[in-house]
């Protein structure tokens, strides 16, 4: 019993003891459990930790959406800035209503009525894909170089092959229709204070993309774009009347501008004084009769325009192809200025004293200065 006793003295623990145990544990448990859920216990502050937390990052967040939307606008304003508002390439106006498609003054600037085609490039392939009317700037720096010369044929300066003809040819027309003289004086204006003009990149096509017969007229809409049959089978005026210039390609010219809406640009038949500009801007050597008959563009086209074998013997027959066919055709970003149509022009000439006529421009093997 002793021995029982004493390991119970040694070894056991009392009642009080445990009481007193389970009194502290209890105190201590309150305390912890005050320390982690009472009102300002750990959990009550980790919470508001976690609200806070979540409320700063909530604010942060807004705070970035605003700055990324705001800087989004103002990129977005840039885009608009440049890719809308391009109103001059290297000093060259672009008109109102017309957007930047590419090129530079030294190879062409192309403008088209169409803001599908802002910013698309000048190549051929993209060019088949463009879908408004085009044009391309002719410079003209020097305003005593904005007149009309002899031009070539087949390497040969028309003057050598048709002596007295330029000598012949007067533009304004003086027995012309009322207001041509006032037409001219104000295109030659624009031209000077503006430092050049805008010629349609393309032969003049048919909207309807039919082919044209003698039967044709002029109902037909015109476009300047790649792809569509010549508007071919078109007289100067009716009857081919210098003093008249109704019913023919000059009022189909003179309307363009006003058919598709143009609010800040006039259209006009090509003058030859304007012709004679392209072909200075091509080779400078143009004004002086001195270009090389063998390599340069406007001595002789050969291989750059629409024309075959039988053209070599009768320059009015062969076929005529579509507008823009093909790339070889293109010089400063300006299509068919060889071959396919002959063009008319403002000019005028008297043949032997007797026949006056308005002038053609162009046709076969030639840079299309020739007067017809």
């Amino acid at each position: 019993m002793s021995k029982i006793q004493n390991l119970s003295k040694e070894k056991g623990i009392t009642l009080v003891a445990l009481v007193v145990t389970i009194v502290i544990l209890i105190i201590l448990s309150t305390v912890a459990i005050n320390a982690i859920f009472g009102d300002n216990g750990l959990i009550k502050r980790a919470e508001e930790a976690k609200n806070m937390t979540e409320g700063a990052l909530k604010n942060e967040n807004q705070e970035i959406t605003n700055a990324v939307a705001y800087m989004n606008e103002i990129l977005d304003e840039n885009d608009k800035d440049e890719l809308e508002d391009i109103r001059k390439v290297e000093g060259v106006t672009i008109p109102d209503g017309f957007y930047y498609v590419g090129g530079t003054k030294t190879e062409g600037i192309v403008i088209s009525d169409n803001k599908e085609d802002l910013q698309r490039g000048t190549n051929h392939d993209v060019a088949k894909t463009l879908k408004g009317n085009q044009f391309v700037w002719v410079p003209v720096e020097n305003d005593n170089d904005f007149k009309r010369y002899d031009g070539y044929y087949m390497g040969d300066l028309e003057s050598n092959i048709m002596s007295g003809m330029f000598n012949n040819c007067s533009e304004p027309y003086t027995k012309g229709y009322a207001t041509e003289k006032a037409e001219y004086d104000e295109m030659k204006n624009s031209v000077l204070e503006n430092n050049g003009f805008y010629v349609g990149r393309y032969e003049t096509g048919t909207k309807s993309n039919i082919e044209r017969n003698e039967e044709s007229g002029i109902e037909d809409e015109a476009v300047v774009k790649q792809g569509f049959k010549v508007y071919n089978y078109i007289a100067w005026s009716n009857s081919d009347d210098m003093t008249n210039e109704i019913g023919g390609a000059v009022e189909k010219a003179k309307k363009f501008a006003k058919d598709n809406n143009y609010k800040s640009v006039t259209s006009t038949l090509i003058y030859g004084v304007q012709w004679d500009a392209i072909m200075n801007w091509i080779d400078p050597l143009y004004k002086n009769g001195s270009c090389d008959t063998n390599k340069s563009y406007v001595a002789n086209s050969t291989g750059r325009g629409n024309y075959n074998e039988e053209q070599n013997t009768n320059p009015w027959k062969g076929n005529v192809t579509i507008t823009g066919a093909t790339e070889e055709y293109s010089i400063k970003n300006i299509y068919d200025l060889a071959g396919n149509v002959y063009e008319w022009t403002m000019e005028a000439v008297n043949v032997n004293g007797t026949i006056e006529r308005r002038i053609k421009r162009g046709g076969r093997n030639c840079n299309r200065t020739i007067r017809r």
